[in-house]
């Protein structure tokens, strides 16, 4: 290992902004970056994978729970929990070996960026079923019975599974070609999820005038209200995603388009990603008060403090 103290002041500027892939030489706020990113991974990953846990026993156990606007939030919370599972603990031990240094990293390293991969696409894929689902339910209502059930919904998600094993496996063989297919998914999974919400904001808007405009039955307002609701958790949920995932797109296109150097930006980056995973189900239960309850077990002040909010929105 390079002694820096014995280098001159050009020899430690090339240091601090040099890093290799095993036996490096970390440049002290690198590796203070490092520590952070390991501490902060390692206390959220146990909490994102009992909170995803939890709200996957709340719909398997409660029939209330059981739609199926809740049935895809559970199965977007299994790719959550695999995060917690698979991807944080992969990437503490890879930063922990580059710290101590001497240690070939890249197979750890490659074990990471597999599973980094493949549950990242495959969140979007489902964030994208779970927009579809909104779409048909609100715009599509008559097709609804048709179109989703609990066959086609297996189906698709395995469908989803399977694609994005076979990206993530291709990805290294086929190299740039690999990297250009999954920037098209993203794109494609992005641009269907805001042309969706751009029809479905026309839709919500079209329905609460006819509320306010025309008598309709209460059992179809009561219905809408309820569709609204479940809409409004989607967009809190594809919200945190996006805002999650935003950062580490831009770097994939910036990257495969040009060499960058990422050494500081790429851990904090890695980091936001996998804290999607703590925030969804977060945002499952401040919306849903049966879930929030079901997780939480008990009624603490907080919580009841979040239910007498929301009850005061809703009227």
């Amino acid at each position: 290992m390079t002694n820096l103290s014995a280098s001159s002041p050009g020899n430690i500027s090339q240091a601090i902004t040099n890093i290799t892939m095993d036996g490096e030489v970390l440049s002290v706020p690198l590796k203070v970056s490092y520590i952070i990113t390991i501490i902060f991974n390692s206390i959220t990953c146990p909490i994102t994978v009992a909170l995803n846990l939890l709200v996957i026993m709340a719909v398997k156990r409660r029939p209330r729970l059981q739609s199926y606007s809740n049935i895809l939030l559970a199965c977007l919370a299994v790719t959550d929990a695999l995060t917690g599972l698979l991807v944080q603990p992969t990437y503490v031990i890879w930063r922990i070996l580059q710290i101590l240094g001497g240690i070939n990293t890249d197979s750890i390293h490659n074990l990471h960026n597999l599973c980094l991969v493949a549950v990242t696409l495959s969140s979007a894929l489902h964030l994208m079923l779970v927009t579809c689902e909104r779409l048909i339910a609100i715009k599509y209502t008559f097709l609804y019975p048709y179109l989703v059930t609990t066959l086609n919904i297996k189906v698709i998600v395995t469908v989803f599974w399977v694609l994005s094993l076979c990206c993530t496996i291709l990805r290294r063989p086929l190299e740039k070609i690999g990297d250009v297919i999954l920037i098209i998914l993203a794109i494609f999974c992005i641009a269907f999820i805001v042309m969706s919400y751009a029809i479905l904001y026309k839709e919500t808007t079209y329905q609460q005038n006819r509320i306010k405009t025309q008598q309709l039955l209460q059992e179809e307002v009561k219905k809408f209200f309820k569709e609204k609701k479940a809409l409004k958790t989607t967009i809190y949920v594809v919200g945190a995603v996006l805002l999650c995932l935003l950062p580490g797109t831009v770097l994939t296109i910036l990257s495969s388009i040009r060499e960058l150097n990422i050494s500081y930006s790429s851990s904090w980056i890695t980091t936001i990603v996998m804290l999607n995973s703590l925030l969804n189900p977060l945002v499952y239960c401040w919306r849903q008060k049966e879930m929030r309850q079901f997780v939480f077990q008990i009624s603490s002040p907080a919580v009841a403090a979040v239910d007498s909010w929301n009850e005061r929105l809703r009227r």
